[in-house]
């Protein structure tokens, strides 16, 4: 018998049964003994394989864990198990290009298992891709339409795409079928602006009071129950569980905001002029850097900006971050910390680095002759992002320093922005950020705009033309009208962007004046309030030529 039937003799296939469920149960050390027994017992088995892959992946050793899955689609190229698995960790090390097309083969498969579709529509959404992963979740919810993950995942996809009403109703029918569901809640919650008359604030309190053994459920669910409160403007209710949500959410990391802060001041040292200009890089201008914090308009101005017909939307692509990374480690040998990253990146060949981002970005980009490269976090990247990409335009944005703060707090992020569940933390890290900005304006020039938030809501035209202006674009009357584009929006804006631009989040966190004071006292310690503007202004209005608006009264 070849060894790769071996998975269906009664020990092996007892052996791989508890493994797996020795995985489910968190215990990875004893599933991972017996995968690497049964590796070396049967070392042409590719279930083996695919339970080491999925060891690997929950303990995030993506590179181990793509290595073994590479393995068993090599043993066995067809089965979309292997696949799936093998895709998803190529997902995790960013390296979507290989996943896209990994994804097409599936795809071709016309798969018939529901798993098999969710995990396909998954991997496509993790691509940027949930148009084309909908139709998936579709599938998978007609084969089992019981099952509420499914029917959760085809909800997320819903929202992306646009269908917000249609996402609403499976959400409904997830919270129906499993009241225990806080991401639905959640997710739901921020479909639309809640009223007094059409809201779940008294429902998810019900289900708070009931308790949780996974702290995760309660954090999430007081963002959820905050938000709804304070779209009903129940404002001093609201902040309470936003606090206790933010409390929590910080207990469960550990961070220290010095560290970041360390990071982007040698960031400040040795990303000079001398190391920037040093020559070199990729002369193309195909691609538009669109960076800022989270929540500051970044999103909105891929809108703008895609909305031109000569610009494809690529979304928060990892690709820059990726292959900096890579290139350094290719370099050194090994994995690098952040500091000696800082140092260590202006050592890659700036030209090497500017073709292995342009190569990354396929198949996704390059069907027009511009796309939009909108991941927040390149505002690290800026300066080697200019010396790898010396023609490509940069839009940065700012946002007035309370309302920026306060976004991020009450947005409740995957994985990522660790310092914005503490005001402190928060207020430290937007004074680094505010240095580094003005850091990357000096050193930048023309590569780069900043564009502040405020001046676009109130000026929404003249700044627009300035941004299209700034990325070599002629004027397309579109660009007005971004809020009708149909392409999908995968990040915490893909509500907010179906809309035209508004103004009532402007000056929002003047509802919490009182609890934000140790925001504002950070702050005020780190700059003068009359220096925090970093946009390039000239020939524009600004926004302290619209009326300011009277805060409205607090609600408790």
């Amino acid at each position: 018998m070849h060894e790769s039937d071996a998975s269906h003799e009664p020990a092996i296939a007892a052996a791989l049964k508890r493994a797996h469920e020795l995985v489910f149960a968190g215990k990875l050390g004893e599933a991972a003994k017996i995968g690497e027994d049964l590796v070396n017992q049967l070392p042409a088995n590719p279930h083996a394989w695919y339970l080491l892959s999925n060891v690997h992946s929950r303990a995030r050793r993506w590179q181990t864990a793509l290595e073994c899955a590479g393995r068993a689609v090599w043993l066995s190229p067809d089965d979309p198990t292997f696949l799936i698995q093998h895709g998803q960790c190529l997902v995790a090390a960013g390296r979507r290009l290989e996943a896209l097309a990994l994804a097409d083969r599936l795809v071709a498969a016309q798969l018939d298992r529901a798993d098999w579709n969710d995990a396909l529509g998954t991997m496509l959404t993790y691509c940027e891709e949930p148009a084309r992963g909908r139709p998936f979740f579709e599938r998978a919810v007609e084969l089992a339409p019981k099952n509420s993950s499914y029917l959760y995942n085809l909800a997320t996809a819903q929202r992306m795409t646009g269908n917000l009403f249609g996402a609403e109703l499976s959400l409904d029918r997830v919270i129906a079928a499993q009241p225990g569901n806080i991401r639905a809640y959640y997710t739901r919650a921020d479909l639309r602006t809640q009223t007094a008359e059409a809201n779940h604030i008294n429902e998810m309190v019900r289900v708070l009071g009931n308790g949780f053994r996974n702290p995760q459920d309660e954090i999430t669910l007081c963002f959820a129950i905050a938000k709804e409160l304070e779209d009903v403007s129940r404002y001093g209710m609201s902040f309470q569980y936003l606090k206790r949500g933010c409390d929590l959410q910080r207990r469960q990391i550990t961070y220290d905001v010095t560290d970041d802060i360390a990071t982007i001041d040698r960031l400040i040292q040795l990303h000079n002029h001398a190391a920037l200009d040093s020559g070199g890089g990729f002369e193309t201008e195909e691609c538009i850097f669109v960076l800022g914090l989270p929540r500051s308009g970044t999103t909105l101005v891929e809108r703008i900006v895609s909305s031109h017909s000569t610009v494809h939307a690529a979304g928060e692509l990892q690709a820059f971050p990726t292959e900096a990374i890579r290139a350094v480690q290719r370099r050194t040998g090994r994995a690098v910390g952040k500091l000696d990253f800082v140092e260590l990146a202006l050592e890659v060949d700036p030209t090497a680095l500017g073709h292995a981002y342009i190569g990354a970005t396929r198949p996704q980009t390059g069907r027009k002759p511009r796309f939009v490269d909108k991941m927040p976090l390149n505002y690290l990247y800026a300066g080697l992002i200019h010396r790898a990409l010396p023609r490509a335009p940069i839009v940065a944005l700012a946002r007035e320093p309370m309302d920026s703060c306060y976004a991020m707090y009450k947005t409740l992020f995957a994985g990522a922005y660790p310092f914005s569940y503490d005001l402190c933390d928060l207020g430290r890290y937007y004074a680094a950020w505010h240095r580094l900005m003005r850091h990357w304006r000096s050193l930048l020039g023309k590569s780069l705009l900043i564009v502040q938030y405020e001046d676009l809501v109130a000026n929404q035209e003249a700044v627009s033309r300035r941004i299209l202006e700034h990325c070599g674009l002629p004027w397309e009357d579109a660009c007005l009208a971004f809020h009708e584009q149909k392409t999908a929006v995968t990040t915490a804006s893909a509500v907010q962007v179906r809309r035209p631009i508004y103004s009532s989040s402007l000056g929002s966190w003047r509802h919490y004046e009182q609890e934000l004071a140790p925001l504002a006292a950070v702050l005020s310690q780190a700059e003068p309030p009359a220096g925090w503007c970093l946009a390039n202004r000239e020939g524009a209005q600004t926004a302290r030529q619209a009326p300011r608006r009277a805060a409205p009264p607090r609600a408790r």
